[in-house]
């Protein structure tokens, strides 16, 4: 009886549990990473004279002058049908209070675009951001 002689098998490094464990810290650091309510854009917000400052936490809607929207730091498409999609992702129920952060050479159309987008989804508590006047 003649027996075939094998040939050794090259060793392999498997990959997929080295892919599941990339995954899941990629998974983890995105969930746990904190982002800034004000995104890249730059915005020079107009000035009052508030009694007391004020924080309040829920959406952070920002407007530059070019008419460029931010959702909670993530730049967003300036069509309403997208702000929309991004308020209720962020929002937590009619009762969030959206923070408008427009600036003061910001294009009234995309002001009215945020108002009516926060309108539409049922979110009245609507807030404008403004920097405080120093007096002198």
């Amino acid at each position: 009886m003649r027996f075939r002689k094998r040939i050794p098998e090259e060793p392999e490094i498997n990959l997929v549990p080295m892919i599941d464990v990339l995954l899941m810290t990629l998974i983890f650091l995105v969930l746990t990473t904190s982002f800034a309510h004000e995104s890249s854009l730059k915005v020079q917000l107009p000035q009052a004279h508030p009694k007391q400052p004020i924080k309040i936490q829920g959406v952070h809607i920002v407007i530059d002058r070019a008419g460029t929207f931010a959702v909670d730091g993530a730049v967003v498409a300036g069509t309403e049908r997208s702000l929309m999609r991004a308020l209720a992702a962020h929002a937590h129920g009619p009762n969030t209070p959206v923070i408008l952060y427009a600036d003061r050479n910001a294009p009234y159309r995309a002001i009215v675009h945020a108002l009516d987008a926060a309108r539409r989804l049922g979110l009245g508590r609507i807030v404008f951001a403004t920097k405080v006047r120093k007096t002198s």
